[in-house]
């Protein structure tokens, strides 16, 4: 196992085919984790993070981070900044936190959650679950079933790719009769349908009619 860590400027930090500790402190930093379980943070600074083989942790840190995940299942967290975040192979987490983010599970059952601001989420193949947060996010689960969450106050949201009959919107803390009558007060705009969830929350479903729209598409 390597302990590495970067200085105030920008390092190249490599670790081994072991489960290693790297740190890249601050600067624009690029970091390879290669093979085994490595736990990577970026630090401060732009930072390109890519994790390899093995079941890596990687946190970017301040700044505006790329973090790539590579085989296994891989956790990602790109916090401070706007951030770009891949899965790639294996079943994978990611979570944006501040910033406007770019998060892609890749393939495997991913979940993804963009935390603050206005994030864009792709599912990629695979049975995801994708969770925008706080701010106007735009979803795309891709291929397999996949599953949107919404909670009051995640703003106005959008999915792209909706699959009636396959995909399903999880509503947190809504009942059965809540749910209906969300369903019921859904509209069509033009080629898509909006539902209400209160005064701050909607979901945008893209290339869909109000008619197809029922309660087999949601959880609760």
């Amino acid at each position: 196992m390597a302990r590495k860590t970067g200085t105030d400027k920008a390092d190249s930090i490599f670790g081994t085919s072991l489960s290693d500790w790297l740190a890249g402190l601050r600067g624009d930093d690029l970091i390879r984790g290669y093979a085994g379980n490595d736990d990577i943070y970026g630090g401060d600074g732009n930072d390109t993070v890519y994790g390899g083989l093995g079941r890596d942790d990687i946190e970017g840190g301040r700044g505006n981070d790329r973090l790539f995940g590579g085989d296994g299942n891989d956790d990602l967290e790109g916090n401070d900044g706007h951030d770009r975040l891949s899965g790639e192979a294996g079943n994978d987490e990611l979570e944006g936190g501040r910033g406007f983010d770019w998060l892609s599970g890749g393939s495997g059952n991913d979940d993804l959650e963009g935390d603050r601001g206005n994030d864009t989420l792709l599912g990629g193949a695979g049975r995801d679950t994708l969770e925008g947060g706080a701010g106007n996010d735009i979803l795309t689960g891709g291929a397999g079933v996949d599953f949107f969450e919404f909670e009051r106050g995640d703003g106005r949201d959008r999915i792209t790719d909706f699959q009636n009959g396959v995909d399903r919107i999880e509503l947190d803390d809504f009942s059965r009769a809540q749910v209906s009558q969300i369903i019921n007060g859904a509209r069509q705009q033009g080629s898509d349908v909006v539902i209400v969830l209160d005064a701050n929350t909607s979901i945008t479903l893209e290339d869909m009619q109000r008619g197809q729209l029922d309660l087999s598409d949601f959880t609760f």
